[in-house]
């Protein structure tokens, strides 16, 4: 029976020709994050909330001030964890704010 192997493609990285041409195209389809907009995870954080907190009280949180206007929402679309893929990924930034 055929092993399968569990790659970490953070760790194998972009080697050789093949893979360099790969990261070149993904580098041209993901979109900068301008400064002041936050992850999810990193929102939370920085309102106080530690890790073990975060779940999803947490997370309608951040929806209902969405909804009532004191933080704006986007989606970037930007390498995700593997590296190897471009992922839609919700950010938040204060309202008002430049």
């Amino acid at each position: 029976m055929k092993q399968h192997h569990n790659k970490n493609w953070n760790k194998i990285g972009f080697k050789g020709e093949w893979a360099q041409t790969l990261k070149k195209y993904l580098e041209r389809q993901q979109e900068q994050v301008p400064s002041g907009w936050l992850r999810t995870d990193a929102a939370l954080k920085a309102m106080g909330f530690s890790a073990k907190h975060t779940g999803g009280s947490c997370n309608k949180l951040i929806n209902q001030m969405v909804a009532a206007g004191f933080l704006l929402k986007k989606d970037f679309r930007i390498f995700d964890g593997s590296g190897r893929r471009i992922s839609a990924i919700t950010h938040y930034k204060i309202s008002g704010k430049e």
